[in-house]
């Protein structure tokens, strides 16, 4: 870890917390993911993770201190970290992808046509909500393999990697939030059910938006990035 590393960590940081100070009150629109994941994958774990875990304590100081949402985010952001840092660090991506998409795809799928126990006033918005998900990770899947059966380049595969990747990690932070949250503030059983489909219904733009940026952003990024390690 030299100075310049420091360095651009702390400027990472800066720019992760202006772009939620920013974005923070668009719904379903955000740039942190696409942001941290080339940092991540071109700067290596360690940086990626000192970047995740600065952020997710500064942030506090602009939005308050939520127990909830600390843990949420110091977990969430270091398993992030470490996962584009180990996948920039070995370049291999793409055995990860068809895996964890395939997982994706089947679970809503399957609670899209079986259908979930809640509300009426839920249902048939979150059987929506469930096959725009399975439509969503089954087009991003298509494209991943279209492009390894074609043949391009490394550079297409990569970029098709990642996006499925962070499409995919969306997804978790939702679910890891449905999980956190309910369990530290005490909810009953009712109450972390509509706590979850809340959520699941706001997650759908967020993992649109996750997917579009990083598969517009994610090499220019890199390249600038790439530059700075230099």
């Amino acid at each position: 870890m030299t100075t310049k590393k420091l360095a651009a960590c702390a400027v990472m940081t800066a720019l992760l917390l202006v772009l939620q100070l920013v974005l923070g009150y668009v719904s379903g629109v955000e740039l942190v993911t696409v942001f941290l994941l080339c940092f991540c994958y071109t700067f290596g774990i360690t940086c990626g993770m000192i970047t995740a875990t600065a952020f997710s304590l500064l942030r506090c100081l602009i939005w308050g201190f939520a127990p909830n949402v600390i843990v949420l985010y110091l977990v969430y952001y270091n398993l992030f970290a470490l996962l584009f840092g180990f996948l920039g660090f070995h370049k291999k991506p793409l055995w990860l992808c068809p895996l964890l998409l395939s997982v994706l795809i089947a679970v809503s799928a399957y609670f899209a046509s079986a259908g979930v126990p809640v509300s009426i006033v839920y249902q048939s918005r979150v059987s929506v909500m469930l096959w725009i998900l399975y439509a969503v990770m089954s087009l991003i899947l298509a494209l991943y393999v279209g492009l390894i059966i074609s043949g391009k380049g490394q550079k297409s595969q990569e970029t098709a990697a990642v996006t499925a990747l962070a499409a995919f990690c969306t997804v978790m932070f939702t679910l890891l939030d449905d999980v956190i949250t309910p369990l530290m503030l005490g909810y009953s059983f009712s109450a972390a059910v509509i706590y979850f489909y809340n959520g699941f219904i706001a997650m759908l733009p967020q993992t649109l938006c996750a997917a579009i940026s990083v598969f517009l952003l994610f090499h220019p990024l890199k390249t600038l990035l790439l530059k700075a390690t230099v």
